[in-house]
């Protein structure tokens, strides 16, 4: 599977350093790659395949083992992230690779940028229309916007609450999740849907 390394993008964090991101994440799940001049090849994999399309083999619902893994997955990914000094603002259902119909990877580096005071300066525009925007990027009106970084969390948390309990108009997150009150991924996602990003935190248990 080849990914185009974006290369072109005029952005912070550069075309050099972002393939090499990807490369770091497809490592965190024991997937080879080769970057070339203007790709990343994932080596030795069964198969590739968007979200969309992977949604629409395992819509609308999965179990709850599978949304823990998901969690897991993007999670792990945010905290490496955290480690280099950077974060995603969102995840983009339009750009993620499902890798073996288990690994989700993130290729939104348009979306990455540089924390600083625990904060990440959104510079370029995104769809309204994601349903897996934190609540303070879909109420922004104004680019460049300054917002906590971990409004990613809640980004994480609202995909996986889609593929669990569904995610529709005027959701109530707290009288929702109690289905699977007392359970590890119940704690995970109220964490991550806190009101204040600042108070939002993913708990590795």
């Amino acid at each position: 599977m080849k990914i185009n390394k974006l290369s072109d993008s005029k952005y912070e964090i550069s075309g050099l350093i972002r393939p090499n991101i990807i490369r770091d994440i497809c490592e965190l799940f024991n997937i080879s790659t080769l970057i070339k001049s203007d790709e990343i090849v994932l080596n030795d994999v069964n198969s590739v395949v968007t979200y969309r399309n992977w949604e629409k083999d395992n819509h609308p619902l999965i179990d709850y083992i599978s949304s823990e893994k998901i969690f897991d997955n993007f999670a792990a990914i945010s905290l490496y992230l955290e480690k280099l000094g950077m974060q995603l603002s969102h995840l983009d259902p339009t750009h993620i690779l499902v890798v073996n119909s288990s690994i989700f990877i993130p290729i939104n580096l348009d979306d990455l940028y540089i924390i600083k005071k625990s904060s990440i300066t959104v510079h370029n525009m995104y769809d309204k229309n994601n349903p897996y925007l934190s609540l303070e990027l879909k109420n922004n009106t104004k680019i460049p916007f300054t917002v906590n970084y971990k409004c990613f969390y809640s980004s994480l948390a609202l995909l996986v609450y889609d593929k669990l309990i569904g995610l529709k108009k005027g959701s109530h997150y707290n009288e929702d999740l109690l289905v699977i009150y007392g359970s590890r991924l119940y704690w995970l996602l109220k964490y991550c849907l806190l009101e204040k990003p600042e108070d939002r935190i993913i708990v590795i248990m």
